[in-house]
């Protein structure tokens, strides 16, 4: 089997649990200068016209035991027994604590779990490394990247590996600020080679010959030839374009909130932009996931639910 077919093949992420939640914006926006790719994407409306945030966070549990534990370190297909006590353990390496505008949530594991959730479904770069596992009390921070993911890129002929940046803040803004400042910092002290470092230790998957082949691509930790650094950065922030349009009939709140967030995305596009054009390394490439929501706080705390 080809390296590009066994890499697909270790997507966790089921396409209709994305899509029964979130929906893709479509677009024309363009960043210039630096190789970046805006995303736009939108929390779908339940049929009370209220934004699934519960869902979402309810989604996203589902898949803590393919996010936190490594596939080579549990059977194929698992019993309910054995998916009890996976599920148990995963559990306990989120930190979970209350949050509220006043107190938020430092941790950043709703986010993270969340992009994991947005590469595997929306670009199939499923993960490389599960992290989370790694922690050696489950109170530590991960360091790093918000994740490692890979895949194939048919048309350059080479592997694209994805750095994880989550962000969910109240305003976009510092959203962006933050996430260009974290990759800025992460090629400052050469994480890169640390992180590449992991996916040959730590490769996530059972099939050795996979991991040999991907060890491959790499020269002492840096990126060989058939190797593309890319960075997924996930801003997530506060909108109030759910709340606009939830007088509109139900058969026009798709459409009425795609307008509006369309001129949201607009003003999106233009910060990042200006941003970019100050960011040095731009030999670098991006994805920019951009996710609105109602409330991050409200968002994280039924993340945390969840796992309560």
């Amino acid at each position: 089997m080809s390296l590009a077919r066994s890499i697909e093949d270790k997507v966790s992420v089921e396409s209709p649990d994305f899509s029964n939640c979130i929906s893709v914006l479509e677009h024309d926006l363009e960043i210039t200068g630096v190789d970046a790719k805006v995303r736009l994407h939108y929390l779908r409306f339940d049929g009370n016209k209220r934004p699934m945030v519960k869902a979402l966070a309810d989604t996203l549990y589902a898949y803590i035991i393919d996010y936190c534990l490594s596939a080579r370190n549990r059977s194929e297909t698992l019993t309910a027994r054995q998916s009890a006590v996976l599920t148990k353990e995963a559990r306990s390496l989120f930190r979970h604590p209350e949050i509220t505008d006043d107190s938020p949530d430092k941790t950043g594991e709703a986010g993270e779990t969340l992009l994991y959730f947005l590469l595997e479904a929306v670009l199939k770069a499923p993960q490389m490394v599960s992290k989370m596992e790694l922690k050696t009390n489950h109170k530590d921070e991960v360091k790093g990247s918000d994740g490692i993911h890979a895949k194939w890129n048919a048309e350059l002929e080479m592997v694209d590996f994805y750095f994880g940046e989550s962000k969910l803040y109240k305003n976009s803004s510092d959203a962006l600020t933050s996430a260009l400042k974290s990759v800025n910092d992460f090629h400052d002290i050469k994480m890169y080679e640390h992180e590449f470092n992991m996916v040959t230790k730590h490769f996530k998957y059972a099939d050795e010959e996979v991991k040999r082949e991907i060890s491959q691509l790499f020269v002492n930790g840096n990126p060989g030839p058939n190797v593309r650094i890319n960075h997924a950065c996930l801003i997530g922030y506060d909108y109030d374009g759910y709340d606009k349009v939830c007088s509109a009939p139900q058969s026009e709140l798709k459409d009425k909130f795609e307008c509006e967030f369309l001129v949201n995305a607009s003003k999106l596009a233009r910060g990042l932009q200006r941003k970019l054009d100050g960011f040095e390394k731009k030999y670098l490439v991006f994805d920019v996931f951009f996710l609105p929501f109602p409330s991050v706080v409200e968002f994280r705390n039924a993340f945390n639910e969840a796992l309560d």
